[in-house]
């Protein structure tokens, strides 16, 4: 086992755990410098994956501000780049991952940089991982949240709604995001990590984060992972490909 009985049943408590580092320095300084290409469109495949801009660019402000620190969140940039794929792939989380979902057989479901700039990193809305992912069943998937700065309190590091995965899908009302109803935000527990270090959470798990006013930057790369074996039940027949990263395919599964 990877997890001390402690970590699995603080995982199981409080639908999160609090990891520790998983990076080392060259890995974390060349994700850090990837992530920026990306998000500067200095990559060659910049132009192929999703971009979300902070909302203060997206009103007509920030226009001084570099087109990196205009960026708000990058969609599955493992899809055309290895760095971020490897990363996703790595066994040191994968052993871990596997644990708290029992089973070596393991998808990769979803990449995202949630980027955070310093000065106007926008928050993100309590919200539920599995109020957007409808599309898996059951929602019960996992999240590797790796910090590629320092995240504090004061620059906007996640906060966690300890316990709320076991009440089910909370009811979220949508406007610009899905924003969980009847959040307690003075229950929510921050999870301050060192660059390098990482956390995981259950897709039911309820969270969020506040403002980027600081001078510093508070990047995090997500990589969210299903079993195998979880139902497609999305619309339609355009259902993605997913990467098996471990064990075996199943019939009629993802």
């Amino acid at each position: 086992m990877v997890l001390t009985h402690n970590q699995i049943s603080s995982y199981e408590h409080h639908g999160f755990l609090i990891y520790g580092p998983i990076l080392s320095e060259k890995d974390l300084k060349d994700l850090r410098q990837r992530i920026d290409q990306l998000a500067s469109g200095e990559h060659p495949n910049a132009g192929k994956i999703g971009v979300r801009l902070e909302a203060a660019t997206q009103k007509g402000e920030l226009q001084e501000t570099s087109k990196r620190d205009k960026v708000w969140q990058l969609l599955d940039p493992h899809l055309y780049d290895d760095m971020v794929f490897k990363h996703a792939s790595k066994p040191a989380v994968l052993d871990i991952v596997s644990e708290l979902l029992s089973t070596d057989n393991i998808k990769l479901f979803h990449t995202q940089t949630l980027m955070k700039p310093a000065f106007h990193g926008s928050i993100v809305s309590w919200h539920q991982d599995s109020a957007y992912w409808t599309s898996i069943s059951p929602p019960a998937l996992v999240s590797c949240w790796t910090a590629l700065d320092d995240a504090t309190e004061e620059n906007g590091c996640v906060r966690m709604l300890s316990g709320s995965y076991k009440k089910g899908l909370w009811p979220h009302d949508r406007r610009d995001f899905l924003h969980a109803q009847g959040v307690d935000v003075s229950e929510a527990t921050p999870v301050v990590l060192k660059a390098g270090s990482c956390s995981f959470h259950h897709s039911l798990t309820v969270h969020g984060s506040f403002e980027n006013k600081t001078p510093y930057r508070r990047r995090g790369l997500v990589t969210s992972y299903m079993r195998a074996d979880s139902k497609w039940v999305g619309k339609g027949d355009n259902k993605p490909q997913f990467s098996l990263l471990r064990g075996q395919e199943f019939p009629d599964s993802v």
